[in-house]
């Protein structure tokens, strides 16, 4: 990842421009959405293994991949809680680490109430509030510290993740009532989401975040660095798997770049799917913003309809599992779009976003968040 990495900071440090306008907001708004939108689609949809002859199979795109991109784009709203490409400093940095650290804990907290309706499915708030929590140190780094931050987490955590879990193994499943996914073992190293590994994506974001987004140099660039790292992350395992010999072991998913398998190809590649989407977006959101709006709705209230999902699913019980076909799938993202798009048009913030906020504000005794995009970074 290093080459790949030096690319990118190099394209990200960029000076100092005016503030973020609404395009840009957009355009994160979106990638939020559609990474809303995948993560259902992984969890409701009946996948099988992609082939680009196979359009019907195209949607297991969204495994694993829409997860990153969702812990990516933690990164990016934690810069954007913190004073976007201008951290800040003395005792306003100690006011915006604690408001971070409240919302960490009440993410934390939501997902555990998600993960004890007993779905079987993992759910991905817990791991996230760690995330938000272990970006409180990194706060002042600039973006070229932390994308080599990055590149060297992502080289040594895979390996260092795959022994510890033979050391700590899981204590519970991290997908029943009992664990809640409390657990430190399980939401650090052996889980679903393991914070040792996913840091790495929100460091990314963290340094993404503190870039001049605006700039269309930056943007080109992002997408870039983003198709390389995928051909570096995607094809590197490709070509080591045509040479592999060797009889498989708890190490083996490192060689491979399959979803969750928490491997460097795997983070290489699937952050360069995250950077190539956002920065496309960047690019477009402008233009297509009349079309996106309905995928920007779902990223504006990424909290509330991450929620709503498992709720559905818990409430329709084994009908939720479809042994073929999506039907299903397609009535959920029906749904989802447009409820989310009725319910800004209408409303505005989503209740669990306004929620959070009030949460934040309250704990903290700072003055209520107003913005626009406060929607999309509570969650």
């Amino acid at each position: 990842m290093g080459g790949h990495d030096a690319r990118m900071t190099t394209a990200f440090a960029a000076p100092a421009r005016p503030p973020m306008t609404a395009t840009r907001l957009a355009a994160i708004d979106a990638a939020r959405g559609l990474a809303v939108l995948g993560m259902i689609t992984a969890h409701v949809g009946a996948l099988r293994d992609p082939a680009w002859t196979d359009p019907g199979s195209w949607l297991s795109i969204a495994s694993g991949r829409s997860s990153i991109l969702f812990a990516t784009l933690a990164g990016v709203s934690i810069a954007l809680l913190s004073g976007r490409r201008q951290p800040p400093v003395g005792s306003e940095l100690v006011r915006v680490r604690l408001r971070i650290l409240v919302r960490a804990l009440a993410l934390f907290a939501l997902g555990g109430l998600l993960t004890m309706l007993g779905t079987g499915i993992p759910v991905i708030l817990q791991t996230y509030a760690l995330l938000f929590a272990c970006c409180l140190p990194f706060l002042t780094w600039p973006p070229r510290r932390l994308l080599i931050l990055a590149a060297g987490w992502a080289v040594i955590a895979p390996p260092v993740t795959v022994w510890l879990a033979q050391w700590l193994p899981s204590s519970c499943d991290a997908a029943s009532p009992e664990c809640s996914g409390a657990q430190v073992t399980d939401l650090a190293i052996t889980g679903a989401y393991p914070g040792l590994v996913w840091i790495t994506f929100a460091f990314v974001g963290l340094a993404l975040g503190r870039c001049d987004l605006a700039a269309q140099a930056v943007r080109v660039r992002m997408v870039a660095a983003g198709l390389s790292m995928m051909v570096a992350g995607y094809g590197g395992a490709w070509l080591l798997s045509q040479f592999d010999t060797s009889e498989p072991s708890e190490w083996t998913p490192l060689r491979t770049a399959e979803p969750h398998s928490g491997s460097t190809f795997e983070i290489v590649g699937s952050v360069g799917f995250a950077l190539t989407l956002i920065g496309v977006l960047l690019l477009t959101a402008n233009l297509l913003r009349p079309i996106l709006f309905p995928v920007i709705a779902v990223g504006t209230l990424p909290l509330t309809v991450y929620s709503a999902h498992f709720v559905a699913i818990w409430l329709l019980g084994e009908s939720s599992t479809e042994p073929s076909g999506n039907t299903l799938l397609m009535v959920f993202l029906a749904v989802t779009i447009a409820a989310s798009t009725l319910w800004v048009l209408v409303v505005g913030r989503g209740p669990l976003e306004r929620g959070v906020t009030w949460l934040t504000t309250r704990a903290t005794s700072g003055r209520a968040e107003t913005t626009a995009h406060d929607i999309g970074q509570t969650a």
